[in-house]
């Protein structure tokens, strides 16, 4: 009698932990979110950058300093200082810009307007102007990407 209550029990447990088994429903195993981290600025004192001036417009500066989120710059027109929030500060890329691309680009004397560059000559591009004026040629260190 005992040998059977024994294999009653030992019967019991399997089926337990079978049906066990087969309830548990698998889950999926997902990556967590992403976590966001701020943009990092390449930005370093003494680069020339497109910069927002107090029009809301993009002007040719020099970085004099960059403290945590801010920029302080110098624009080179009439040499006034400003600080500006690293998101209104748009980095000089040293990139080769190709036929076609929208871009802001210094007109005259150091406002960035937008335009497309219709022609490449080594390290000068032809824009072609949005609002009309006629194609002018200008360096690559005086454009910037129109994002």
């Amino acid at each position: 009698m005992k040998r059977s209550v024994t294999v009653v029990l030992l019967v019991v447990a399997i089926v337990f932990v079978l049906a066990l088994a087969g309830c548990a429903k698998p889950t999926a195993v997902t990556a967590p979110p992403p976590v966001e981290t701020p943009p990092v600025t390449s930005i370093q004192p003494g680069d020339f950058v497109a910069a927002t001036w107090t029009d809301g417009n993009f002007w040719h500066a020099k970085v004099l300093a960059v403290t945590g989120d801010n920029v302080e710059v110098q624009f080179v027109d009439d040499q006034s200082k400003l600080t500006v929030p690293v998101a209104d500060v748009r980095a000089i890329e040293k990139k080769t810009w190709a036929v076609g691309d929208s871009v802001l680009a210094v007109w005259t004397v150091g406002r960035f307007y937008p335009g497309t560059i219709t022609a490449v000559s080594g390290s000068t591009y032809t824009v072609k102007w949005d609002d009309g004026s006629s194609p002018t040629p200008v360096t690559a260190d005086k454009i910037v990407d129109a994002k």
